[in-house]
């Protein structure tokens, strides 16, 4: 018996699981970057760091595209048809979470105001058919009360240009750790 073709808009999805999954599976694979592209992706990753570290949330949502999505899974293996996630979140969603950020009602604005600070190791970047995938070490820490949440792992970021410069088209964040299971986590973005 064969399966029988997914409807175009499932089709669409399933397609978007496989390439996050396949544009991770290459940068964890890929040979030592390429120096053009790490040129031009390291200052993309840098800029979206230090903006969402310093809570510059709007300047941080302008570096990714209107079709970006964001995939935090649970376990660096997972793939995101199969798998629960920490987070997948497209644009739209990255701006409510923004959003929230802000939002005096929220947890993340109570007092003490939290602080993340994200360090981001050497960049690596290869040229890809609609613009380069980069990926570098990552190390977050965060403080709000009690002990700072500490975590460290890899992103894997696929960039695109556009007439306002490159811009992020997918981020994936593995952070091992998440294995273990974790507290909320709205903050890592």
């Amino acid at each position: 018996m064969t399966a029988a073709a997914h409807p175009a808009a499932t089709q669409a999805v399933i397609d978007r699981y496989d390439a996050l999954r396949a544009m991770v599976d290459r940068a964890l694979a890929a040979p030592a970057g390429d120096a053009a592209a790490t040129a031009r992706a390291a200052p993309v990753l840098e800029a979206e760091a230090r903006l969402v570290d310093a809570r510059a949330y709007g300047a941080w949502l302008d570096l990714f595209t209107a079709d970006a999505c964001l995939w935090i899974p649970l376990h660096p293996d997972d793939h995101p048809a199969r798998d629960q996630a920490l987070a997948f979140d497209d644009r739209r969603r990255l701006s409510e979470r923004a959003w929230h950020m802000h939002d005096r009602q929220a947890w993340a604005v109570t007092r003490p105001r939290p602080l993340t600070l994200r360090h981001l190791g050497p960049v690596a970047a290869w040229p890809e058919a609609e613009g380069w995938l980069a990926t570098c070490a990552l190390s977050l820490t965060h403080v709000r009360r009690g002990p700072p949440v500490r975590l460290a792992g890899r992103q894997v970021v696929a960039l695109r240009d556009t007439d306002a410069g490159p811009r992020i088209t997918a981020k994936v964040l593995l952070l091992p750790e998440l294995t273990l299971g974790t507290p909320h986590l709205g903050w890592i973005m």
